[in-house]
């Protein structure tokens, strides 16, 4: 797609987004915050990244962001532990297994596009 140009283009690429969220939802049961962290997770370099790094990025509000990175969990798509020098820190870390299940999903999710 290219740039938007006017408000029909945006119009459209909205109906466009909300349709790809719409059937991701149904289909993997995976909302826009959980697909905006897996993808973030996946582009980056570590395999260790702090929920406010995602929350700074992410401008989610830390109760959407708590509610999804505990669902992602709960897949075992990720993991979390607290960090050892500010326990008020929470740090989500892939293993190589968890990065391929992802790297798989979203693959699986960009065929919708």
């Amino acid at each position: 797609m290219g740039k938007i140009k006017d408000i029909n283009d945006l119009v459209n690429a909205t109906f466009q987004v909300k349709k790809f969220f719409r059937d991701t939802k149904k289909q993997y049961n995976l909302n826009y915050e959980e697909i905006y962290i897996l993808n973030h997770i996946l582009k980056s370099e570590s395999n260790e990244i702090s929920s406010k790094e995602i929350a700074t990025c992410s401008e989610f509000k830390p109760y959407y962001l708590t509610k999804a990175l505990q669902k992602l969990k709960d897949l075992n798509l990720l993991s979390k532990k607290r960090s050892v020098h500010d326990e008020r820190t929470v740090i989500v870390f892939v293993t190589a297994e968890q990065r391929e299940k992802i790297k798989k999903l979203i693959v699986e999710l960009e065929q919708y596009i």
